[in-house]
């Protein structure tokens, strides 16, 4: 395979590539064919995919004309306050084409829904309810024979945010406002993706949400998939520059396995790098993470030898262990949590070389 500095290389970035999500995408599509009567969550481990599957699902569906797709990525999006949340939702819309001259001034929720400049300075006077607004703009688009669909990624990003009375929490609020729209009035589906573990427990466990809500999980990439797409980046990722053998293909699978994310990096790196090079400082990196985490900090040492032979425990597996101890290490992005089935595991397999790495030097300190 040759390197940078045998070619000539002018890009160090590759396109996005979505693998064989053809049964996730037909869950979605299935979820979107019926009437509106629940939220579906999304979650998953940490660069599983979520956020990709999420536009791709965006693309498919906008194309269909009887689909008003309304996508918030919130992890773009700064929140420290209410107004945060209304700039976020009711953005101004730069695009007037077709307006004639001296019609009033439009406004997107979302990016896609028009209001005009009278309802925008209302809701920034909060003279305005934002949640009536979005209901008269579903009812709007139903009665013109469109479906509303909105879908909002990192949703939890809203927890700590409250309504201009101090007094009720804006997420809960927004929440049962989804709940309504779905599950009562049947106005609008709605698409929740986080890769907050403890905010789908919250949800899971709340025995009125769970009863209005659906749940899909999404994981890492199968094996035989990131074999498929790497034995033909050429067709994938439109890289003619290099290709790979089994060998290298079986290094990078062990290295950081199904984490599209993790492999993206990898394949872009490889322009200038050679493999090896680039797998020994994924490696590095991920040991001097676990060491900085673990730092002088025996309960969390111990937290983690619990996970360096096995990756994946059941929360029974862990009696004794602090649970905030667990929680700052799902927060952290070291572990992963699944309440769907009470399991925690290692945030990828490339912390798993982290954390083998890890014990590994400091058992021959001892």
């Amino acid at each position: 395979m040759k390197y940078l500095r045998e070619i000539k290389m002018t890009r160090f970035k590759i396109d996005v590539t979505f693998i064989n999500r053809e049964n996730e995408m037909a869950e979605l599509s299935n979820y979107l064919e019926g009437r509106p009567n629940a939220i579906l969550f999304l979650y998953g481990p940490k660069s599983s995919g979520k956020t990709t599957l999420m536009y791709r699902l965006f693309e498919q569906m906008e194309a269909e004309k009887r689909y008003a797709i309304n996508f918030l990525n919130l992890r773009k999006v700064f929140l420290t306050s209410y107004d945060d949340f209304i700039d976020a939702f009711f953005k101004s819309s730069t695009a007037e084409k077709g307006l004639k001259t001296g019609t009033r001034r439009q406004y997107s929720l979302f990016g896609l829904f028009k209001l005009d400049a009278f309802t925008e300075k209302m809701l920034k006077k909060r003279q305005e309810d934002p949640f009536l607004v979005m209901e008269r703009e579903f009812q709007r688009l139903i009665k013109n024979g469109i479906h509303p669909v909105v879908i909002i990624d990192e949703f939890h990003k809203l927890d700590g945010l409250y309504l201009p009375d101090k007094q009720k929490r804006l997420m809960v609020e927004l929440m049962n406002f989804f709940v309504a729209m779905t599950k009562e009035s049947h106005l609008c589906h709605v698409i929740i993706a986080s890769s907050d573990a403890f905010f789908i427990e919250q949800v899971y466990v709340d025995t009125k949400l769970r009863k209005t809500s659906k749940f899909m999980k999404l994981d890492y990439l199968e094996k035989e998939d990131v074999f498929l797409w790497l034995r033909d980046i050429k067709k994938y990722n439109q890289v003619q520059e290099y290709a790979l053998d089994e060998k290298q293909i079986r290094t990078i699978w062990s290295t950081v396995g199904g984490s599209a994310w993790e492999i993206h990096s990898i394949l872009e790196d490889l322009f200038q790098y050679p493999l090896d090079a680039v797998i020994s400082k994924i490696k590095r990196e991920k040991v001097a993470m676990i060491a900085d985490w673990t730092f002088d900090d025996e309960a969390r040492n111990g937290l983690l030898r619990h996970f360096r032979k096995q990756p994946i425990r059941k929360l029974t597996e862990l009696a004794g262990t602090e649970k905030n101890i667990l929680g700052q290490a799902v927060k952290d992005n070291i572990l992963y949590y699944d309440p769907m089935d009470g399991i925690y595991g290692i945030q990828g397999k490339s912390l798993e070389w982290g954390i083998r790495g890890y014990f590994e030097e400091t058992d021959v300190l001892l």
